[in-house]
């Protein structure tokens, strides 16, 4: 009794292994897993902002020149109201930048990035992130500007990072890039356009490895 069942088990596994065999080629084996999806081209960072004076306009393009150091990752820089549906599903990953309005994100622009979400329904899912601020004053709100920029990314999945900086003994982060401009003598120092760059150096970095 006990070899008449272990022969009908035989038998039914043959038979299993010839119905999993598709088109009949008689050579039943394992089969090759589909190969994983890739991303065509280089990674692309989008540098988005939104400026009245120009100074935030500026350290947008200092992230901009950030992203360059990195070699083989592409650059855009739009203005927040110019921004296309295409310009963000192409972005592997995207900076913010935004002035600071009476310690907060200019409405304009909170009007502008809720409506990618809200309106143009675009996925933000493993993008990598950062964000940059300029603002008039020392205590004028620039902390609590790329905070509200990062939250915004951190509730549409993104992948936050921040600048790099280095001392003589070791390698520290920080949030974002912030830069005070003044109201009577407007400008940036040559330290807050290079941590500017930094930051666009850091996002395009850990895109392209994420995406190696």
């Amino acid at each position: 009794m006990g070899c008449r069942l272990l022969s009908v088990l035989f038998a039914a596994h043959l038979l299993l292994l010839a119905c999993s065999d598709e088109g009949g080629s008689g050579a039943a084996g394992p089969r090759a897993p589909a190969p994983s999806p890739t991303k065509e081209g280089a990674p692309n960072v989008l540098v988005a902002y939104h400026s009245r004076t120009g100074n935030t306009k500026k350290l947008a393009a200092a992230v901009a020149e950030g992203v360059g150091r990195v070699p083989g990752v592409t650059v855009a820089v739009r203005r927040v109201s110019e921004i296309t549906r295409e310009d963000l599903d192409g972005a592997d990953g995207l900076v913010l930048g935004s002035p600071t309005y009476y310690g907060n994100i200019p409405g304009k622009m909170k009007t502008v990035i809720d409506d990618w979400s809200w309106k143009m329904k675009v996925d933000f899912t493993n993008k990598v992130g950062g964000a940059f601020a300029t603002g008039g004053e020392k205590t004028g709100g620039e902390e609590h500007v790329i905070l509200s920029l990062l939250l915004f990314m951190m509730n549409n999945r993104m992948i936050l990072v921040g600048p790099l900086h280095e001392t003589q003994t070791t390698q520290f982060g920080a949030m974002g890039a912030a830069a005070v401009t003044g109201r009577h003598d407007p400008g940036l120092s040559g330290d807050e356009l290079e941590d500017a760059r930094k930051l666009g150096e850091r996002v395009a970095s850990i895109t392209k490895r994420l995406l190696s």
